[in-house]
């Protein structure tokens, strides 16, 4: 074989290969037995797409408002009882409640406001917490 007929081989090689990189690129079948491609409408599929990714997106948003919102009211429950002052050493995972005298001075307890008598009860009652491990103080859920 002759330096020629390799070349040429070659170059058939190459009309080949370019030739099947065409036909992947045509818009119809290269052959009788393929089926004619055809494009199709994409965007009610592009909206579809958007819309669950907005879907996805607001839902989470949400959640994130909604974490927020919680911690934002752990902090404000967390720095009220830390004000008031504690005449006892407070321990983690214990009941606590606040209550408030007529003069206004408001004072963490262990008594349940069922516990308490007519006479001995407090002026006002502020809610109940619990101290957790980290240090903040959880409102509990009446």
């Amino acid at each position: 074989m002759s330096a020629d007929d390799t070349d040429a081989i070659a170059k058939s090689e190459i009309v080949f290969i370019m030739t099947e990189e065409k036909k992947a690129l045509l818009p119809y079948g290269t052959s009788p037995s393929f089926p004619a491609i055809e494009v199709t409408y994409t965007a009610e599929w592009d909206g579809h797409l958007a819309g669950k990714a907005r879907d996805t997106i607001t839902a989470r948003a949400e959640e994130i408002k909604t974490d927020y919102s919680e911690l934002s009211q752990l902090a404000k429950d967390t720095e009220f009882v830390n004000a008031i002052e504690k005449r006892f050493e407070v321990q983690v995972g214990k009941d606590y409640y606040v209550y408030e005298r007529e003069r206004g001075l408001k004072f963490l307890s262990i008594i349940a406001p069922h516990e308490w008598t007519v006479a001995t009860q407090p002026h006002q009652y502020h809610g109940w917490f619990r101290l957790s491990p980290d240090g903040t103080w959880i409102r509990n859920p009446e």
